[in-house]
């Protein structure tokens, strides 16, 4: 994408803090204390670049404000929807409503491009051109060389005139669209401030940096921005954002060496520097056989954390590179073995047995509507939905089939506190889908529409991203790295660590092959580069290769880290396995980034051999004890080693002499291992 070589003028002063989120919460304390020494709290608006951060940010001011007063701390989007909620009577949809009327949108949509028509046909085409149209509606860019990326954008554009005549528009436009007002003769009857604290302003894209000019007007600016820690607008936009700002005064904020392990393991994998041991903290890698057996591992780790008198759930975060599936996957892991766990970037509409159990009536219901012969699950009371199909409205019926079928008496029943609020935030969800459908004029409202609404929602609920942060509080937090940037959590567990996903092969779309989009210079997103813009973003070098755009994105995956690493204030786990889950057990290798943090930084320690803290756990390793055994000596087998059996016999001696006290306990478990041994031995046992 072509970046502007103009600088933007801003009137305010720009202060920039050393990398690490205590530098950055301490330069935010200072700057916000300063300008209360002029204005009320009221008249102080902090504003961060993502919504996740708010309330971070928000406990942190709360102690600089004496009484019961609460700092005035938003998000941008949050701001910009309070803007539109005041000037504009459109209705902003949200992410899974966006999702059904672009996919009813480009179900006929004639593309002008002969590559977009051949794609068109691909199941995921519409998943994949969603993506890019986010990136271009955020940044609004216009396209102009690449003839794909400009009928895309005239698709967007069609797309929200289709919104806009029927009084709608989607989560991509609010920054666009406030900022208008912003810039119009109506700001001052929206803003009611006069002073502006924006902080994560390194992460701030062109547009953000245009509406926070317009918001701040003649009030006093500050902004915060953080050295070597941006992920979200380096992924648009290279270099610092100093490159693209002029500002009447700059000075620098606080700039503190770590004090603990954890924060200078994140500096080290931001700025490459090797600090003297903090002392403080610990830093461990947790290693395992496979991928599924890690988030095994981090599950007893956690389990064994809470044990402790003064930890709890919420205390530990669990954060993976990407969003979507892998923070879902994680999620069902993690559940599954009975450990609460919260999210603010994906909801858990997918795997939600509410949803489900809805999901299956509405499905009966309209395939009575279609007269076809209904399949559904024996659970399914088929003279109550009969009764339901006879209502006239879509959304009371489906309330009323909630509350007679016992499902909320069930959601309540089998979850704990914090599933059950989940849950029910779901069963919500789908209501006002419902609710939607019978209020939109351009969608039929039928009991099939609402099938088809319900169903991609589940469909789509891994890929599913909050554009906006979530009140959730209880449980583990899983969420992509991007997501926990400057938050704290005593525990955090970096998983995957290994070189396929640290860095990882570069990767913007699905839709154009990646030796295309590199040479598209108007793509939404950093494409063509040299090796002076690598090195005027990141501060590191950790990659063989001679490809800039190589470079770039491998140090853009080491600086994920870096924030991740941040994150922890106590203990940090960065974990990984040794063989992927494939019928070759292909071999992993550590990522490039751990294996030098190894080398480096003396505190990167081996994790100790995990406790065993729960039943489920200990049936876990006994079972696949038996499985590691097996797979070691087939492997050993195919190199020509010897491997040594001294140590399994002795640790199933002393199994088998508990499982002769543990009665009928002990004789399941022992069936179990003999059907173990007898399955990798060929023979068929039920």
């Amino acid at each position: 994408m072509p970046l502007s070589s103009v600088q933007q003028q801003f009137t305010g002063t720009l202060v920039l803090s050393s990398f690490g989120t205590e530098n950055v919460t301490q330069t935010v304390e200072n700057e916000y204390r300063s300008l209360l020494d002029e204005h009320d709290s009221e008249e102080v608006l902090v504003i961060t670049g993502a919504p996740t951060s708010t309330k971070t940010f928000r406990e942190a001011l709360s102690e600089e404000i004496p009484g019961p007063a609460i700092p005035y701390v938003t998000s941008l989007v949050v701001h910009a929807t309070d803007v539109l909620n005041q000037t504009d009577d459109r209705v902003i949809l949200s992410d899974a409503l966006r999702r059904e009327l672009l996919h009813r949108f480009l179900a006929d949509y004639e593309w002008e491009t002969e590559y977009l028509r051949r794609a068109a046909v691909q199941p995921s085409f519409i998943e994949d051109v969603d993506a890019v149209m986010g990136t271009i509606s955020w940044q609004t860019v216009t396209p102009d060389e690449a003839p794909e990326l400009q009928a895309i954008a005239a698709a967007l554009e069609a797309f929200h005139g289709w919104l806009a005549e029927h009084g709608h528009m989607e989560r991509g436009q609010l920054i666009s669209e406030a900022l208008a007002v912003l810039a119009s003769d109506t700001r001052n009857d929206v803003v009611d401030v006069e002073a502006v604290l924006a902080v994560e302003f390194e992460e701030f894209f062109p547009l953000d940096r245009a509406y926070l000019d317009a918001l701040a007007g003649d009030c006093e600016l500050v902004c915060i921005a953080e050295e070597n820690g941006s992920v979200r607008r380096t992924w648009v936009e290279d270099g610092p954002v100093t490159e693209y700002v002029s500002f009447n005064e700059s000075r620098r904020g606080v700039s503190e060496t770590p004090s603990t392990r954890p924060a200078a393991t994140a500096a080290y994998f931001a700025e490459e520097t090797v600090l003297k041991d903090p002392g403080a903290g610990l830093v461990s890698v947790l290693a395992a056989n496979s991928s599924d057996e890690q988030l095994a591992e981090i599950a007893n780790e956690i389990e064994d954390l809470v044990a402790q008198p003064d930890w709890g759930y919420d205390d530990i975060a669990v954060a993976t590179k990407q969003s979507g599936s892998a923070v879902t996957d994680t999620i069902e892991a993690l559940e599954g073995t009975g450990i609460p766990t919260e999210s603010t970037t994906v909801i858990g509409f997918g795997d939600d047995p509410a949803i489900r159990e809805l999901l299956a009536a509405v499905r009966h219901l309209a395939e009575e509507d279609e007269d076809e012969s209904p399949e559904h699950g024996p659970d399914l009371d088929t003279e109550r939905l009969d009764r339901v199909s006879e209502m006239d409205s879509l959304e009371n019926a489906i309330r009323w089939w909630a509350t007679d079928s016992g499902l909320k008496q069930r959601i309540a029943d089998r979850a704990s506190p914090l599933d059950a609020r989940a849950q029910f935030g779901n069963v919500r969800r789908a209501f006002r889908m419902a609710e939607f459908l019978e209020e939109t004029a351009f969608v039929d409202t039928t009991w099939g529409s609402f099938k088809q609404m319900l169903e991609r929602a589940h469909e789509y609920a891994s890929q599913q991203n909050q554009t906006s942060a979530t009140d959730l509080d209880g449980g583990v937090r899983v969420d992509h790295l991007q997501a926990i940037k400057n938050e704290s959590f005593r525990a955090v567990f970096l998983v995957n660590l290994v070189d396929g996903e640290y860095p990882g092969d570069a990767f913007l779309t699905r839709l154009f092959p990646t030796e295309r989009v590199v040479s598209m210079p108007d793509y939404p997103g950093v494409t063509q580069l040299d090796e002076g813009d690598v090195d005027a973003t990141f501060p590191t070098t950790s990659t063989a290769s001679g490809l800039p755009f190589a470079q770039y994105h491998t140090e853009h995956a080491r600086r994920q880290l870096a924030i991740g690493a941040g994150a922890a204030t106590e203990r940090l786990y960065c974990c990984l396995y040794e063989y992927e889950d494939t019928a070759l057990e292909e071999r992993t290798q550590a990522s490039r980034f751990l294996t030098t943090a190894y080398e480096d930084l003396p505190w990167v320690i081996e994790a100790d051999e995990p406790h065993i803290t729960s039943e489920r756990a200990a049936e876990k390793y006994l079972l696949s004890r038996v499985d590691d055994t097996l797979a070691e000596v087939r492997r050993a087998n195919s190199q020509n080693v010897t491997v040594s059996l001294d140590e399994v016999e002795s640790e199933l001696g002393e199994i088998q002499d508990l499982l002769d006290e543990s009665g009928s306990r002990g004789a399941e478990l022992r069936e179990a291992l003999r059907a173990r041994v007898e399955f990798a031995n060929g023979e068929v046992r039920r």
